[in-house]
């Protein structure tokens, strides 16, 4: 049995039935163990998911200022007086978005 949904209906039909029987208990203590091992994994990762998380707003909150500060350089390129900045301004915008997608597409797995 390695499965909860097994272990579930393996509980239920023993209390259905008139005279239920515990399960072995060496199946007890691994269902235990399995436990133990998933809340530590848990407990490991939480700082990961945590870094992971604030690199998501570092990355949105510097992407948020730096565009609002450079705002008057973005209209004054669209208006041709720093031609060779567009260019540049959307290769900047497009790595970064590239970089937040990868982030996102890289979480950690909560299984």
């Amino acid at each position: 049995m390695n499965d909860e949904f097994e272990l579930d209906s393996l509980l239920k039909q023993m209390a259905e039935a008139d005279h239920p029987d515990l399960p072995s208990p060496g199946l007890i203590w691994w269902r235990a163990q399995i436990l133990k091992k998933q809340q530590e994994k848990q407990r490991i990762e939480r700082p990961l998911t945590f870094m992971y998380w604030l690199a998501i707003a570092i990355c949105t909150v510097i992407s948020i200022v730096l565009g609002v500060a450079y705002w008057d350089v973005f209209r004054t390129t669209l208006a041709g007086v720093y031609s060779w900045l567009f260019p540049l301004g959307i290769l900047a915008a497009a790595i970064s978005l590239l970089f937040m997608v990868a982030l996102l597409w890289s979480r950690p797995s909560k299984a």
